[in-house]
């Protein structure tokens, strides 16, 4: 993400050595409050460096039919 483990400590509020532990792969299973945190600011830093994204899209709606 280009992120230092420090930024995503703080995006995270996950401690900078267990950020530190899973981009080495060793942490066999991430608990669940870390993956949602983690995936929580992956979506947010997308958000920030695609021009537009951060735009919602229209929501779907069936197409009607007369």
């Amino acid at each position: 993400m280009g992120l230092t483990q420090k930024q995503i400590q703080e995006r995270t509020g996950i401690p900078q050595p267990t950020v530190s532990k899973i981009g080495l792969g060793r942490v066999r299973d991430v608990m669940s409050r870390h993956y949602v945190a983690l995936l929580t600011a992956y979506e947010q830093q997308v958000k920030a460096d695609v021009p537009g994204a951060a735009q919602a899209p229209a929501p779907f709606t069936w197409p009607r039919t007369k």
